[in-house]
């Protein structure tokens, strides 16, 4: 049911990791130019929002105390005393899409994608249901803090990579 939207994540999922693998570690905490959020927001709010999709399914969230920081709706400002590493916040992101892929295969039945999503922030939205909010998890979200990320990488002094 949802083999599309994995297979699309599963794609953005290796450009995430050549796109992180050019984020110096120095300029984790600077917030990038035009959408103000620092790479350690980026992957921690994607790490994050992946843990939440696991939810519908039986997950649980492993990173509860990343919450205040990165969660949606939070502020995007991250105190550089955090200390996050960027090897940390890859594994996170790898490891929430990677479970969350695995979860949406394995157990995605009619009745769990078809019960409402629960998300104030969707409401009065067309997004209105579970299996639209995972579709949107591993598609459109992932993609667009993806490509907030590219754009860190870039003034980073990196070329194109596509």
């Amino acid at each position: 049911m949802l083999s599309s939207a994995v297979a699309i994540n599963q794609f953005q999922l290796a450009g995430f990791q050549k796109i992180a693998a050019d984020i110096p570690e120095a300029a984790l905490y600077q917030p990038g130019a035009g959408h103000a959020h620092p790479p350690v927001w980026i992957m921690g709010h994607l790490a994050l929002t992946g843990e939440m999709g696991q939810q519908y399914f039986g997950g649980s969230v492993q990173h509860s105390e990343w919450m205040p920081l990165f969660a949606p709706g939070s502020s995007g400002e991250v105190p550089a005393e955090t200390a996050f590493t960027k090897q940390t916040l890859v594994d996170a992101v790898t490891n929430a899409y990677t479970q969350l892929q695995k979860f949406a295969l394995d157990n995605a039945t009619p009745e769990i994608l078809a019960q409402p999503h629960g998300i104030g922030l969707f409401d009065g939205t067309p997004i209105k249901t579970a299996g639209d909010t995972i579709t949107l998890l591993l598609t459109n979200h992932f993609g667009f803090h993806l490509a907030q990320l590219s754009s860190c990488r870039r003034e980073a002094g990196f070329a194109p990579l596509f």
